[in-house]
């Protein structure tokens, strides 16, 4: 399986706000959905913040 990119969050999101403006789905469940959304986007630039850590970290002791 395909992790989700930060711009594929954007557009559930969006979309998920348009069904709420449209009344094709609850504010409950929108909710929910942000709530996932959000902290998956916390995850994600956490996880890539990492990664360019250790990127540098290894660049650095290479140049050593």
């Amino acid at each position: 399986m395909k992790d989700i990119q930060l711009d594929e969050i954007n557009t559930i999101l969006s979309e998920t706000l348009r069904k709420v403006i449209n009344k094709e789905i609850s504010l409950k469940k929108a909710g929910m959905i942000a709530k996932i959304a959000g902290t998956l986007s916390k995850n994600i630039v956490s996880t890539e913040l990492k990664e360019r850590i250790e990127l540098l970290e290894n660049t650095l002791v290479n140049k050593r």
